[in-house]
C-alpha cells in the first residue's frame, strides 16, 4: 500500500532519530498526522524555535539558548576541573548526579574513523586550546566518555594529547553497577572491576 508522501517524508525523518526504526517511525507519523491541527502545527512551532534558538556554548560547547551556558557563567563552578564528555545529554546525566561542581567540554562525539569522526570532526582542538590558555588555570582533565571501543580509543588519543601538558587526566571508574549481580558480569567488567578497585 503506498503511504501518502506527506506521511512518508514525515516517517523519513523520524527515521533519522537514534534508535527509531522505519515502522516506528511511520507509527510516529501516522500518530501526528491523526491529531487535530493544531497538534501539528505546536509540533512544527516547537522544531523552529529548536533550529532557531539553540547554539553550542562558546566556551564548552554544550547546546544552549544562551552563549555561554549557566554553567560555564556560572561564577561558583571550578575552573580548575573539565570533565569531558562526549554529547551536550551527557552533561545532563552529570548535572543530575550533583557530583561535580566544575566545567565541561563537549566533543560533540567520539572518535570513530570508520564513520568519519577523526580528531578534526570533534573538538579537541577546542580542549586543548582551553587547556593551553594560562588564564583558565585547568588542573585536571576528567574523562567522561562511554566504556566501549569508540569511547576507550577516544579516551586514549585525548590522554596522548594531554601528556605533555601540566594537568592531571582521570577516567570515570568501571567496574560492576550497583544493583547487577557477578555471575551475569562479562570478563572486560570484572577485569575493570579488579583494576579500578578501592
Amino acid at each position: 500500500m503506498r503511504v501518502p508522501q506527506p506521511i512518508g517524508d514525515l516517517a523519513a525523518m523520524f527515521d533519522r532519530l537514534p534508535g527509531v526504526g522505519p515502522r516506528a517511525a511511520l507509527r510516529y507519523a501516522y500518530w501526528l498526522a491523526a491529531q487535530p491541527k493544531h497538534v501539528a502545527e505546536q509540533f512544527s512551532q516547537v522544531l523552529q524555535r529548536l533550529a532557531a534558538s539553540i547554539v553550542p556554548c562558546q566556551v564548552c560547547g554544550m547546546w544552549t539558548d544562551k552563549s555561554p551556558c549557566a554553567i560555564c557563567a556560572d561564577p561558583r563552578r571550578d575552573n580548575g576541573q573539565i570533565c569531558v564528555v562526549a554529547m551536550s545529554q551527557d552533561v545532563r546525566v552529570m548535572e543530575d548526579a550533583g557530583v561535580f561542581q566544575g566545567r565541561y567540554h563537549v566533543l560533540g562525539g567520539l572518535l570513530d574513523p570508520i564513520e568519519g569522526r577523526t580528531p578534526d570532526t570533534v573538538r579537541i582542538g577546542q580542549l586543548l586550546e582551553r587547556v593551553k590558555n594560562p588564564d583558565h588555570k585547568i588542573k585536571e582533565i576528567i574523562l567522561a566518555l562511554d566504556p566501549d571501543i569508540n569511547g576507550d580509543t577516544t579516551a586514549l588519543y585525548l590522554a596522548r594529547q594531554l601528556a605533555d601538558l601540566p594537568v592531571s587526566v582521570s577516567r570515570l571508574a568501571r567496574g560492576i553497577p550497583t544493583g547487577a549481580q557477578i555471575e551475569y558480569a562479562d570478563e572486560a567488567t570484572i577485569t575493570d572491576a579488579f583494576l579500578n578497585r578501592k
